[in-house]
């Protein structure tokens, strides 16, 4: 008879008072029993633990202090989970339904180390549009870029790692980049939503630092020959967000 896996669900929050609560109703509210809920508060000064508190019946592991920065926070909370599965669900983003997790692991998965699906992206005018989620063909389909939401994933503990500290917003295309290289990586894709993630446009400023990172990172991880093969790509990068900056002004 098939078991049904441990999930550890790791919700990250500072001053989250306007959202914590939808995403604590998405995680508490699931059919599926076998959860461990974690939620990593970075030392919120509003209401945000406030309504933590409401849900004490649901969150299993609760922590509360600073931290250096969201990588930093999710990796605190990889240190916690215990379960089979981890997956990232951010503050403000909510399963696509009470019984996803159940449509995931009522069935025998457990030969994939890496579990993810498609998406409904909400915009800030409310409107939802679904989102697939590309097949994985390892470094071809995520070379320009995280190709899959990172909140629709589940990864297997015997794949999860550490994100990269150092970094400020392409740790997650990193992180996926290097697990999809381990030898043993074992993807299967979902044909279904598994979550309602909320579209926020980067600033002139943050939008800069993630095409700077995204270069150091593509270095690091493909090289400076296959780099020069992307300079058109690059360039591209770069005049949409002087083109995006003059129209913004």
């Amino acid at each position: 008879m098939h078991e049904s896996p441990l999930v550890s669900v790791i919700t990250v929050v500072y001053n989250g008072e306007e959202f914590i609560e939808e995403t604590l109703k998405s995680v508490s509210s699931q059919s599926y029993t076998n959860i461990q809920y974690i939620v990593v508060d970075g030392q919120s000064n509003d209401n945000t633990m406030s309504i933590i508190s409401r849900f004490k019946n649901s969150v299993n592991n609760l922590i509360s202090g600073p931290d250096t920065g969201i990588y930093n926070a999710m990796n605190k909370g990889i240190k916690l989970a215990t379960g089979d599965y981890v997956n990232f669900l951010n503050a403000g983003d909510t399963f696509a339904d009470s019984d996803t997790i159940s449509k995931i692991f009522n069935r025998d998965l457990n030969e994939y180390n890496l579990i993810y699906g498609d998406i409904y992206a909400k915009e800030e005018s409310g409107k939802k549009r679904m989102i697939k989620a590309v097949d994985f063909t390892g470094d071809k389909s995520i070379v320009k870029g995280m190709k899959v939401c990172h909140q629709a994933i589940f990864y297997h503990k015997n794949i999860l790692h550490p994100y990269d500290e150092s970094l400020v917003l392409k740790a997650e295309w990193k992180h996926l980049v290097e697990i999809s290289r381990k030898s043993i990586f074992k993807p299967y894709k979902l044909g279904f939503p598994v979550v309602n993630y909320s579209l926020g446009g980067l600033s002139a400023q943050r939008n800069k630092l993630n095409q700077q990172e995204y270069r150091k990172v593509f270095l690091e991880l493909f090289g400076p020959r296959k780099y020069l093969c992307y300079t058109p790509f690059f360039i591209g990068m770069y005049i949409r967000r002087i083109i995006k900056g003059l129209l913004t002004r």
